[in-house]
């Protein structure tokens, strides 16, 4: 039986000990298939009901209540009681009853905003996800449209070499634009601190066209920022660098690769 909001209302009636009606043995069952939520609010409950309660005043019974169950006893004499102060108004017990179940309540509804509060925080990082795969869908139909229509477009292949030699690459570069697509495969995860950067070899010097990061799956798909100090491209290659990338290459080339003829 799957969980509903009045499996709560029932853990708060019946921790304060009130009946439940035609609901009861639709409640045992559902606590009988091990609800975990159910059974939190249960204790919860019965420790406010049981703080509560702590400090309700003592009842004392009817002075003829005594007096009727020792008549009652075989052989028993007449015997005066002693008088006995008059028992206290049931205004305050039922007060802090109406207390014990308000803060029931209260503690019921709490958890059930907690629980929206956690809802809402899965439902936002599940759109999150889904706003960066449709990102990157755009871009992948953006590149598409690129080539499609750019007449001066290039392809470009890049392989791999020490320490990653099974990635590889293709580059869409544009000499009019000045900026190409990269398309990577295979690339490993990287340190927090560190990110791949592109290189674009113009008249024999690395010229940075920007950083980027590969998916979970080890693909890459990066737009070069613009390079219109770039003559004609000679070359390209992928390096491992700093976050955020630098001006010269440092560290190790994973790709490289030249424009075909």
């Amino acid at each position: 039986m799957a969980h509903d909001e009045k499996f709560e209302e029932l853990a708060a009636l019946q921790a304060l000990g009130l009946p439940l009606g035609e609901e009861s043995g639709a409640f045992a069952r559902h606590r009988e298939e091990g609800c975990p939520t159910c059974e939190e609010l249960l204790v919860d409950f019965q420790i406010s009901a049981s703080a509560l309660a702590a400090g309700l005043p003592a009842r004392r019974p009817r002075p003829e209540l005594k007096e009727r169950i020792l008549e009652s006893l075989p052989g028993a004499r007449p015997a005066v009681v002693a008088a006995m102060p008059r028992r206290p108004s049931g205004a305050a017990w039922w007060l802090a009853a109406a207390a014990a179940l308000l803060f029931a309540f209260a503690a019921w509804d709490d958890a059930r905003l907690r629980r929206q509060r956690e809802d809402l925080r899965s439902q936002t990082a599940q759109l999150s996800a889904e706003l960066s795969t449709a990102r990157q869908e755009m871009a992948r139909r953006d590149l598409r449209v690129r080539v499609l229509e750019s007449d001066d477009v290039k392809v470009l292949f890049l392989g791999g070499k020490d320490p990653q030699p099974s990635a590889r690459a293709k580059v869409f570069w544009s000499e009019k634009a000045k900026t190409g697509m990269l398309l990577a495969g295979n690339l490993a995860s990287l340190p927090p601190d560190k990110q791949y950067e592109l290189w674009v070899f113009a008249e024999g010097k690395p010229v940075a066209a920007g950083v980027f990061d590969a998916d979970a799956s080890g693909r890459a798909l990066f737009e070069s920022t613009s390079l219109p100090g770039v003559a004609a491209a000679q070359n390209f290659a992928v390096t491992i660098e700093p976050r955020g990338g630098v001006s010269q290459p440092t560290g190790p080339i994973v790709l490289v690769g030249t424009p075909a003829a």
